[in-house]
């Protein structure tokens, strides 16, 4: 099975240590989710992934060939329809063709409440589309490239309820049928119960955990919530589980 892999990583910004000693893995047709704080480290570590940034020491293994990613920041030309923005989405994303009835074929096989809803967004003006339906359109053109590996920073930031239900419907499907996926998000309980396994960002490290139970066991907490605040104010119950 493919997987990619991140050991022992050392970042730092001058003296101000990000990650020490991190290391994660995402196999091939799982979602493995990131928490964390703002500053944590995240983006950070994405950037790490994409090569936009060179780490200190460690190493990183990746058996896919292609991956895409899909940053915080998204913006788009406003005279330009979204049809064209998808488009450029796949002339820079990937080297295989792909149109618009494709697209659809896929999505439609993962969330078919969705089709019509992609459809009616694929010829409004960028500059008519809220953030939310730009954020979402964009995450799933790109889940519809044939792609191996994808990383989602945020993906579901500024989504309404109803289509980030699809956003995660659609990921599902693309892990079932073989992609690897790496997403972060501030929402605790989506990546809780959606995620493979996921990890919590404490102390510069990466910190695993195969289930939302386990998560509030580890930090002695009540929810899910409280158990990222416990990690974050009280990191040493990673250190020291039980």
């Amino acid at each position: 099975m493919r997987r990619f892999s991140a050991k022992f990583i050392d970042f730092s910004y001058d003296d101000k240590a990000i990650l020490t000693r991190a290391s994660l893995e995402i196999p091939q047709g799982s979602i493995v989710g990131i928490l964390g704080p703002n500053g944590s480290g995240k983006t950070t570590f994405f950037d790490i992934v994409c090569e936009l940034k060179k780490i200190k020491s460690g190493y990183i293994e990746n058996d896919f060939p292609d991956f895409s990613y899909l940053s915080q920041i998204i913006t788009t030309p406003p005279t330009l329809r979204m049809r064209d923005i998808f488009k450029m989405v796949i002339a820079l994303s990937s080297d295989k063709k792909m149109t618009q009835s494709r697209a659809l074929e896929k999505l439609s096989n993962w969330s078919p409440s969705i089709v019509s809803r992609y459809k009616d967004i694929w010829n409004k003006k960028s500059s008519l589309c809220s953030y939310g339906e730009t954020r979402w359109f964009f995450a799933l053109s790109l889940l519809s490239i044939s792609t191996d590996f994808i990383i989602l920073d945020e993906p579901t930031a500024g989504v309404d309820p109803e289509f980030r239900h699809y956003i995660w419907e659609c990921l599902h499907g693309a892990a079932n049928d073989g992609m690897a996926i790496l997403v972060s998000s501030h929402n605790v309980d989506e990546i809780v119960n959606n995620c493979t396994y996921f990890y919590m960002i404490s102390q510069q490290r990466f910190h695993r955990f195969a289930s939302g139970s386990e998560f509030i066991q580890r930090y002695r907490a009540k929810t899910v919530d409280e158990a990222f605040i416990r990690a974050v104010s009280e990191p040493i119950f990673a250190e020291h589980p039980g």
